[in-house]
């Protein structure tokens, strides 16, 4: 069985946990936490499961001597990204397979040479393995699109956009701090208030996509739109005062040469703030081409939370991912190369 450690235990996190405690391949072996209240809790209480024997620790060096094979690292690296870029070379070096969740963790060449070349020694220190997946960067335009590109004669635009409501989303440092809902639209302070910045987590999108596309990014424009609600709003992370930001656009233009590759990140408190941005709730591609194509996924379609569902999936997506990234040579995967991981072998026993 495949020796895994789970680390960091929020939405993603408690879900992913979930997973790897029913996985029959799969054995648990370390839960790292940052709440202090959540240290030697079983790791089966913070999952909703019976108890496990595995006690969650905020020690890196326990959880690194439990001796894991593979590592979920799902650590807040938008926040707090010279720790968790450093947690996860560590792990590489002690030789322990890494799988990231994280917009910063995919396709980190893109995002960051530096990181990545850092990322990429400690791979080759530890002859370990990392990858970083997700959905919304990290499957949908990387691995969804280069797939309906092969009913396509020819396309000028691919637009990869995720269309969600925020309003359930409980985080209010990643709604407020982050993201910069329940500010001013004209605020510095939050850590996307930069176009610059905001679009950075998509690059990872349009760079994968057009490498699996065979063709060479030549510009790229970020853009980060905004608009304010005309009424005070409760929503799970709390209140969002009238005048403030309600719904907002991130994303990259790439200019591809022959393809223009548009990556939208669409969000809102209230779905009467800019309507206009996004079809409907979900996740779309779309090809302006020959043929034109729109496809529309939707996860939760029987009255989850969306968000949770999103959640979840990500989750999925690198519990499915630890067998290939166990078996595959030291070094970063590419994501525009994985098109061998699937579902299925992770899922609980009936």
């Amino acid at each position: 069985m495949t020796r895994v450690a789970q680390w960091a235990t929020g939405t993603t996190g408690r879900l992913a946990l979930r997973a790897l405690i029913d996985a029959p391949t799969l054995e648990l072996v370390g839960v790292r936490v940052y709440d202090p209240g959540k240290v030697r809790v079983d790791a089966g209480a913070l999952a909703g499961r019976p108890a496990t024997g595995v006690l969650a620790t905020d020690d890196n060096a326990r959880l690194v001597r439990s001796r894991p094979d593979v590592v979920l690292y799902m650590g807040a690296v938008e926040k707090h990204p010279d720790d968790c870029f450093a947690d996860v070379a560590n792990l590489l070096m002690a030789g322990i397979d890494v799988i990231a969740t994280g917009s910063s963790f995919i396709d980190v060449n893109a995002f960051d040479p530096a990181r990545a070349a850092d990322l990429d020694a400690a791979c080759r220190r530890g002859r370990s393995t990392f990858l970083g997946v997700g959905i919304f960067p990290g499957f949908w335009g990387e691995a969804v699109a280069p797939l309906l590109a092969r009913l396509s004669a020819g396309c000028g635009t691919i637009t990869v956009r995720e269309s969600l409501s925020y309003a359930g989303y409980p985080s209010r440092e990643i709604l407020v701090d982050v993201m910069g809902y329940g500010q001013s639209p004209h605020s510095t302070a939050p850590l996307l208030s930069d176009p610059a910045r905001a679009g950075s987590a998509f690059l990872a999108t349009a760079s994968v996509l057009a490498r699996a596309l065979g063709v060479e990014i030549v510009a790229v424009q970020p853009f980060r739109e905004t608009a304010v609600t005309p009424s005070a709003l409760r929503v799970a992370a709390g209140d969002i005062a009238a005048g403030t930001v309600a719904a907002m656009k991130l994303g990259v233009r790439a200019d591809c040469g022959p393809v223009t590759i548009v990556v939208e990140h669409v969000t809102w408190l209230d779905g009467g703030v800019a309507p206009e941005w996004s079809s409907a709730e979900g996740y779309e591609i779309e090809f302006d081409g020959a043929p034109t194509l729109r496809c529309h996924l939707v996860l939760g379609t029987a009255g989850e939370d969306r968000t949770e569902m999103g959640c979840l999936a990500t989750a999925m997506h690198a519990v499915h991912a630890i067998d290939y990234v166990t078996a595959a040579p030291p070094g970063i995967v590419d994501l525009a190369k994985t098109g061998s991981i699937t579902g299925g072998h992770a899922w609980p026993q009936r």
